[in-house]
């Protein structure tokens, strides 16, 4: 089984590199392509304990005003969640 630390390293890296770009605060939605970059699968187990790893390391954290709004759209419960990347997630980055 895969090391959890390193696939949520990973898709931290596929979040910045397709989303984030190096900006503090910037709002991802992990998707297809940024679980595939990091060799998970959306929804898998050990996709969902990459989120976690990440959120309890602060990496990321959940970004409360998008994910409100979005409650509230058409299609919102085949959607995930959206974060936001800290400024600690982008020193992790930075010492990869």
């Amino acid at each position: 089984m895969a090391n959890v630390e390193e696939v949520a390293q990973r898709l931290l890296k596929a979040l910045n590199e397709h989303q984030g770009h190096d900006r503090e605060g910037a709002t991802v939605e992990p998707g297809d392509q940024e679980a595939g970059g990091a060799g998970l699968r959306m929804g898998s187990p050990l996709y969902r304990a990459a989120i976690w790893w990440l959120l309890d390391m602060g990496a990321l954290i959940p970004d409360e005003g998008a994910n409100k709004q979005r409650r509230n759209t058409v299609g919102a419960q085949h959607r995930g969640f959206m974060f936001k990347i800290t400024p600690h997630g982008l020193d992790m980055l930075r010492e990869t």
